[in-house]
């Protein structure tokens, strides 16, 4: 029972790191005079920002953040760069959809994740959860049938519901 409490803990840790720390890599898009540059994306808390590379070092960015907008770059930037930097940023939305459109998947999988790593727990082990519940106040007690039964039909629920949240 132990081990199984230990093996959920370290599947969820696993899934929260692995969620944290991906990154979007830069991405090579060609543009119209044959270049090709790399487009970087940042998704933040309320907003965005990308950030175009030339080939000759120059940058240009837009940054989003909730309803305003704002654009630059390096001081060697001329205004071709600018419109080929806007054009590289369509064709990265393209590929890989529009960034204005909020996206809070993550947060959306790592909930349903952990739901449903509960609901299993109560759902399969529905002794231990009624132990962490509140066996452990009591000495030498022992939960009853309908404790059990509680603890096991409440852990589907609650899978269920974290399947549909990961959906």
């Amino acid at each position: 029972m132990r081990l199984a409490i230990q093996l959920i803990v370290m599947i969820f840790l696993s899934l929260f790191f692995t969620m944290n720390t991906s990154a979007n890599s830069p991405e090579e898009i060609e543009v119209s005079n044959g270049e090709i540059v790399k487009v970087f994306f940042e998704q933040r808390a309320k907003g965005y920002r990308y950030e175009v590379e030339f080939e000759n070092g120059h940058r240009y960015f837009y940054e989003q953040s909730e309803d305003a907008g704002y654009g630059g770059g390096t001081y060697e930037l001329t205004g071709e760069e600018m419109m080929l930097a806007r054009e590289a940023i369509d064709k990265y939305e393209e590929i890989n959809g529009d960034a204005t459109i909020p996206s809070n998947n993550a947060s959306k999988y790592l909930l349903g994740i952990v739901l449903f790593l509960i609901g299993l727990l109560g759902a399969i082990f529905p002794h231990a959860t009624w132990y962490l519940e509140i066996g452990w106040k009591l000495r030498d007690a022992e939960p009853s049938e309908f404790a059990l039964i509680a603890n096991r039909v409440g852990g589907i629920l609650v899978a269920i519901v974290g399947i549909f949240v990961f959906l």
